[in-house]
């Protein structure tokens, strides 16, 4: 039995449940113990230098197991611990577990196989230390079920260290009194699985001499699913079913894995997850409380001893090692684990080849050229055709499965794209291809990619295509795109490969010619991509951007980047701050910039690049504003910048050569005091439109603005200072701006401006020479008092023509006053905002006198007040007026019913000037929608916008407002009419929406 357990479990556990006075007893007692029992001793030098790790492992190598266990049963009587005895005789003495026994089997080859892991354990261990510890002690030490989430970028090692918990535990190091069975699934080989169950996925590693799979799951409080490859997931599985809870029941596969994470199924079991950067980012919202790990790059130190494990001559290790820290990108990029393998694998074949040390760190491309270059050599007693059908083939296999999201191919796959066994051999020497149970992968995700890209190039033109894969366009397309995420990386080799250096090497090495058509290709479909509509948001300039920077091919960058007119970059680190700065320097054509930057400034003194080459890279992408002769729009959205790098762009801005004409800067951070602020703005003669919406302003900063914008110089036309935090005092300095004769809207909206603020504000309008024609002062703190001096400003302005009081405390009463000023026959005001004003229907009187007596009011919204049917009565009878002249209406969200659809439906008919209204939230029942609709269709209807959302109604009801847009060749309904043109007028614009 005692041979049995050991196989089970193992040493090391309960040595590492040895106090150190304790080990050290163990250790002494070992110096004596095996010759009692007729055993060979070992040498006390090695025990007293060995840990417990190499204690445990000397044991097992020195004595048989049932020797090994005698001596430490024997040692742990003698320390008094009386209690790792019994637990040791106990588990001894208990049934064996046959699938922890299959696991050890199965992870134990994975381990030798499938690891790019050519260094000891020990190394292993202590590069990844922190992160091992605290993923194993979180699913350890959680008081309940525990969720685990590993992440980092591709190479880091994640699956690594997931296999490596997964043989601890089966070898009885880890987890033992934790977790009873622990399942792993590489989920990316449910790719092909269209529908499956838990019960069948766990089945296929379940042996039959075991308990049964159900008596093993009624206790999942003792069960741990470790899950790994996410990234390669083809589905979504933000599913909009309903998660299901059995596990024996066969479900679509999405369902299946998003109710495990979200533990709708086995709710106390726990999770340890493997997750990519961006399967983190789109499948964290399924996690309940996860505990987040992050991997680490290698350190230098951890580089430096990589090296020395990987070759076994040291003379070489020191060759190598010395070679690659001495071109510092290079040295840089071996800190991801993945590439420090690739780069020791083409340093030792090139050194077995007696070859001069070569490897093009420039970009990504170049370094995996240098790989495959390295790997492929020419001159082979194969023919050249041969060798360039092997490729081929390789190639297809990469781009069918990067096109399909497959990365485990199975026998079918590698036949149908015409690899034969001794290739499939040829590419496992050569580390392309791996093992991976019963089928094969790529050594890793970019070689893959690299592969995909490259089968392009291979391509003859009458040759027949595999139908699994795209065109040429259609891969531009996708990878430069928001949704196909998986062909990103591919779209960059297929770009960096195009370059004449590039293509000239993989030829030399290769021994062929590779296609010189890609180029062309290539251009023609980014022209393509250049030529959609910007707001419908189909080029992600992010990766657009990192493709370009792949080919280092300034005279094609320049040709790409003259296609597009308005870009939209987000920068969350210096790296995508230099590429990014790569191509706007090469832009000649560009009109509109929406740029987001964060995590670059101040500087982060960890930085690989430094502060000097970051603001180099800064002022270079600060050069488009002069570069584009056809620069108007800049919209820096949600920046955070400091003195530095906003001086910088505050000089690009004011240079001779720039031509801006609107500018945004809404939500930055650290704006500063704005005084080169101010001189931008001074020296920007084109300037028009300034919008700094969301960012905070000191008064010493408005005042610097206030004085610049006053100046015979400055050009602004319109001005948004919503949310900007503006105490009442800057009033002042705002109501001078009002009196310069230049200034045609303001927009002040949710600053706490006050009654004062708005009396202050009221005199500048009052001034002869305000030429103010649009003021929005929604949400601004105002209350009825402020509606008397608006009152006795109307009739004495006659420049304003739009008025935005919304979501402001007036009242009735405070209406009311404004109602006698629209009365005043020198009212020339055409657009009234009262939305969320708190009125009632008392107030509606006063408003249907007004409309009745003005005829220059053309648009009046009164939306989310308590207007009611009692109200809208008295609105519609003013509409019945013959002297109305009202054009437009908002009543949306002013609790109506169907008792004042009648009133509505009359004036519809009656009003000859009413073009549009918005009842968008009415309560309608069809027999209302009928009456309305009737209305509508009636001759004398003029109405040719109608704001309701028909998707809120029975399907009736849909078909007969439907059926009425048709009949009605005018109208048009539609749910929130006017929001657009509110967002624009507050200076609002939601993101992916046009800039002005």
């Amino acid at each position: 039995m005692a041979a049995s357990y050991f196989a089970e479990f193992g040493l090391l556990w309960y040595l590492e449940e040895l106090r150190r006075e304790e080990f050290w007893k163990f250790k002494e007692l070992l110096n004596q113990e095996p010759a009692k029992l007729g055993l060979k001793p070992i040498p006390w030098a090695e025990i007293k230098r060995a840990s417990k790790e190499d204690l445990a492992n000397m044991l097992a190598e020195r004595y048989s197991r049932k020797q090994a266990w005698e001596v430490t049963l024997s040692i742990f009587l003698q320390i008094n611990r009386q209690d790792l005895w019994t637990k040791a005789k106990e588990e001894m003495e208990s049934k064996p577990n046959p699938y922890k026994n299959r696991m050890k089997e199965r992870f134990r080859l994975v381990w030798i196989q499938e690891s790019n892991l050519p260094v000891p354990e020990s190394f292993y261990k202590d590069s990844v230390g922190v992160e091992y510890s605290t993923l194993t002690r979180a699913a350890a030490e959680a008081p309940g079920p525990a969720t685990v989430a590993m992440n980092g970028p591709e190479g880091c090692g994640k699956t690594t260290i997931l296999r490596k918990v997964m043989l601890e535990w089966a070898e009885g190091t880890l987890w033992r009194d934790r977790y009873t069975y622990v399942f792993f699934l590489s989920v990316d080989e449910l790719n092909r699985v269209v529908e499956t169950s838990l019960a069948e996925l766990l089945s296929k590693d379940w042996p039959e001499s075991a308990e049964s799979l159900e008596d093993a799951l009624a206790h999942p409080e003792k069960i741990l699913f470790i899950m790994d490859g996410f990234e390669e997931l083809k589905f979504d599985l933000n599913v909009k079913t309903d998660a299901c809870s059995d596990w024996r029941r066969r479900w679509p596969t999405p369902v299946l894995l998003s109710s495990l994470l979200q533990k709708s199924m086995l709710p106390g079991c726990s999770l340890v997850l493997g997750f990519g950067t961006r399967s983190m980012q789109s499948n964290r919202f399924l996690l309940k409380h996860p505990v987040l790990v992050g991997l680490q790059p290698f350190s230098e130190h951890h580089r430096k001893l990589y090296f020395f494990h990987f070759f076994d001559d040291t003379d070489e290790a020191m060759r190598a090692f010395s070679f690659v820290s001495n071109i510092p990108p290079l040295f840089v990029l071996c800190e991801s684990p993945l590439v420090c393998w690739l780069v020791c694998t083409c340093v030792k074949w090139q050194l077995d080849r007696g070859e001069s040390l070569c490897i093009d760190p420039e970009t990504g491309t170049s370094l995996y050229v240098s790989f495959a270059a390295t790997a492929f050599k020419a001159g082979r007693s194969d023919s050249l055709l041969q060798n360039r059908a092997r490729m081929k083939s390789l190639c297809s296999l990469a781009a069918e499965g990067m096109w399909t999201q497959a990365f485990f191919f199975v026998q079918e796959d590698i036949g149908r794209n015409g690899i034969s066994e001794s290739d499939l051999l040829m590419w496992v020497g050569m580390r392309l291809l791996r093992r991976r149970g019963d089928g094969f992968t790529f050594n890793n995700r970019s070689l893959q990619e690299f592969c995909a890209a490259l089968y392009y190039y291979l391509r003859q033109p009458r040759e027949q295509q595999n139908a699994a894969i795209g065109t040429v366009a259609q891969m531009v397309a996708a990878s430069m795109g928001h949704v196909h995420t998986h062909l990103s990386q591919v779209g960059g080799f297929l770009l960096g490969i195009s370059t004449h250096r590039i293509l000239n090497l993989l030829e030399t090495s290769f021994g062929f010619v590779l296609s010189k058509a890609m180029k062309p290709e290539i251009i023609q479909s980014l022209k393509s991509l250049g030529q959609h509509e910007p707001d419908k948001g189909e080029v992600n300039f992010q990766r657009l951007f990192s493709a370009l920077f792949e080919t280092q091919d300034e005279d094609f960058v320049i040709k790409v980047m003259n296609f597009f007119e308005e870009i939209f970059i987000n920068i969350e680190d210096t790296d995508q701050m230099v590429i990014a700065s790569y191509c706007l320097k090469h832009c000649r054509s560009l009109k509109k910039l929406h740029l987001c930057i964060n995590n670059v400034f101040p500087y982060d003194l960890s930085s690989p690049i430094s502060e000097i080459q970051t603001i180099f890279f800064w002022r270079d992408l600060c050069s488009v504003f002069t570069n584009s002769r056809k620069f108007q729009v800049l919209k820096l959205d949600s920046c955070t910048l400091d003195d530095v790098s906003l001086g910088i762009i505050c000089k690009a801005l004011a240079r001779p050569g720039c031509r801006i004409e609107s500018l945004w800067c809404n939500f930055i951070y650290n704006f500063g005091k704005g005084l080169d602020f101010s001189k931008a703005i001074l020296h920007s003669f084109h300037l028009k439109y300034l919008n700094l919406y969301g960012t905070s302003l000191s008064t010493g900063a408005v005042t610097y603005l206030c004085e610049t914008l006053r100046y015979p110089a400055c050009n602004v036309e319109e001005l948004v200072l919503g949310k900007c935090d503006l105490p009442s005092e800057v009033s002042k300095d705002l109501a001078c701006v009002l009196i310069c004769n230049k200034l045609k809207s303001l927009s002040l909206i949710e600053n706490a401006l006050g009654d004062e603020g708005a009396n202050v504000l009221c005199e500048g309008l009052k001034h002869s020479k305000c030429a103010l024609q649009t003021l929005i002062v929604n949400f601004c703190c105002l209350t009825r008092v402020s509606c008397d001096y608006f009152s006795q400003t109307l009739p004495n302005n006659i420049s304003l023509s739009t008025l935005d009081l919304g979501s402001n405390i007036l009242g009735d009463e405070g209406v009311a006053t404004l109602c006698e000023a629209l009365k005043h026959q020198n009212c020339t005001l055409a657009e009234l905002c009262l939305t969320s004003c708190y009125l009632t229907p008392a107030c509606c009187k006063d408003i249907a006198t007004a409309l009745t007596c003005n005829e220059s009011l053309k648009t009046l919204k009164l939306g989310n007040n308590e207007i009611k049917d009692a109200g809208v009565k008295q609105l519609c009878e003013a509409l019945k007026h013959p002297k109305i002249q009202l054009q437009r209406l908002g009543l949306e969200m002013c609790q109506l019913t169907m008792a004042c659809v009648e009133d509505l439906a009359s004036a519809l008919i009656t009003c000859k000037s009413l073009k549009g209204l918005n009842l968008d939230w009415i309560v309608l029942d069809h027999s209302g929608v009928v009456k309305l609709c009737e209305a509508l269709t009636h001759a004398d209807c003029v109405l040719e916008l109608l704001g309701l959302d028909k998707s809120v109604y029975e399907e009736e009801s849909q078909m007969l407002l439907s059926s009425t847009e048709e009949k009605v060749s005018h109208l048009t309904i539609v749910h929130e009419p006017w929001l657009q043109e509110e967002y624009r007028m507050r200076g609002v614009v939601p993101l992916g929406s046009n800039l002005k």
